[in-house]
Order: C-alpha cells, then structure tokens, then sequence
C-alpha cells in the first residue's frame, strides 16, 4: 500500500487550506510593526558601531571579545 498514490481525503484536505488561511490573516500579528522592529535594530547596530569608533578602539576592541565569547558560548551549550 502506497500512501502517496492514494487520493488525498477531502475533509484533510478542507482542513489543511482553511488553516493555511487564519495564519496568513492572523489579526493579532502586525506585520507592519515587524518591518519597523527589523529596521529598528539595524539603525540601532549601525548606532552602536559609530559611537564605539568614536569612543576609542580598546572598547571596540573589547566589545568584540565579548561578542565572540557570548558567541561562543551559546554554541557550545547548543551543540552540548
């Protein structure tokens, strides 16, 4: 018995559409505030690195350790 040359049910298949459907139209989810959120961070990263370069370098210099080392980190509890 091959399950992928049977026909599909109609009422799975009912079921499957309508709930592609409600995720797609979710009222709950602001898609625009999720484009406003995205821009947000990358206008707040490009803040962050001009006001370190303008600082000094040693606390670039440190930022960067701290990134690589939280970095390295959380890979190593995710793979563990």
């Amino acid at each position: 018995m091959n399950l992928l040359t049977q026909p599909f049910p109609a009422s799975i298949a009912i079921y499957v559409l309508t709930s592609a459907e409600s995720i797609k139209k979710d009222p709950l989810i602001d898609y625009g505030g999720e484009t406003l959120v995205d821009i947000g961070v990358i206008l707040l990263a490009i803040g962050l690195v001009i006001t370190v370069k303008i600082i000094s370098p040693r606390v670039e210099h440190a930022i960067l350790l701290a990134i690589f080392l939280s970095l390295a980190l959380m890979g190593f509890f995710l793979i563990r």
